[in-house]
């Protein structure tokens, strides 16, 4: 009788060799970016191709706690620095809010709190370009008894940044860092519609008691 070919040794692989091999293609494809969480890295924002992730550090002199914060691209695995976050016991508590606009820029504004005063800080950056764009450092030198910095801040389009601090209302972006409306306004409530038809990005806010709309 004629030897079948599927009898022969030579060629029929095992079954569970050819599972072993399907498993390991699929945990390791040829050329896969590394991960973005990579070395114990905890993601605290994410996109399809973006992340911030944090990876605690060892705290150095009075620290209780120091995480390196980190954007990554995702197709390509790079990381790159963002700052520092550091907590110093009740003397001084940092607390971070993250957001991601248009699956590429990154807005984060940075809170401190140590004993009766707070303050805080707002920044943007191209997680593409790995690069800083837009921050609120004209807000650092207003200061009141209990709290300096932004008291507000959104984040738009191409890494714009509005922001409002002792009432006022500024906007940084590709057309510069510009005073929409004057200390004393009373600004507050900002919002950014990033998704309305046909009429791009509107920044709504409320200055005093009135309501206003401002394309962006």
């Amino acid at each position: 009788m004629p030897r079948s070919r599927l009898s022969s040794p030579a060629r029929v692989a095992p079954a569970a060799a050819l599972a072993t091999a399907a498993l390991l293609l699929a945990a390791a494809p040829a050329g896969a970016a590394p991960s973005c969480s990579r070395g114990g890295a905890t993601i605290v924002a994410a996109s399809a191709k973006t992340r911030v992730v944090s990876i605690p550090n060892r705290p150095k002199n009075a620290e209780t706690r120091r995480d390196h914060i980190l954007g990554c691209r995702v197709p390509t695995g790079r990381r790159f620095e963002l700052f520092f976050s550091r907590s110093f016991g009740d003397d001084l508590i940092e607390r971070d809010h993250f957001e991601i606009v248009g699956d590429r820029y990154i807005g984060f504004i940075r809170d401190f709190e140590g004993g009766a005063s707070e303050s805080q800080t707002a920044a943007t950056w191209d997680a593409a370009r790995h690069v800083a764009l837009r921050n609120s450092k004209p807000c650092d030198a207003v200061d009141t008894p209990d709290f300096s910095g932004v008291e507000d801040a959104v984040f738009y389009r191409n890494g714009g940044l509005a922001y409002s601090c002792n009432g006022n209302l500024r906007l940084s972006d590709s057309k510069g860092d510009r005073e929409i409306e004057p200390q004393g306004a009373k600004v507050s409530g900002l919002a950014v519609g990033a998704n309305t038809r046909l009429s791009g990005s509107r920044l709504y806010y409320t200055a005093d008691t009135t309501p206003k709309v401002l394309a962006l």
